[in-house]
């Protein structure tokens, strides 16, 4: 069985590169996105099984992006 994979949505870049990093000792990042419609969007397109997001971020935030997604899916 291979890892689990993750989507990371980080808007501060340094953050969003240090939660990679992290993340890719025991995860497959598939994708690191900036705002909640990016993460929707890889989300659909990727299907990870885990989601890490921040909760303010442009767009859409974190909370309101968790909401569309868990009626989605």
């Amino acid at each position: 069985m291979g890892r689990c994979s993750v989507v990371v949505a980080e808007d501060h870049p340094a953050v969003a590169d240090q939660l990679r990093q992290l993340l890719a000792h025991d995860f497959e990042v598939r994708a690191v996105v900036a705002d909640g419609q990016a993460l929707v969007d890889a989300v659909r397109e990727l299907s990870p099984d885990v989601v890490v997001t921040d909760i303010s971020m442009p767009k859409m935030d974190g909370i309101d992006a968790a909401r569309m997604l868990l009626r989605a899916n």
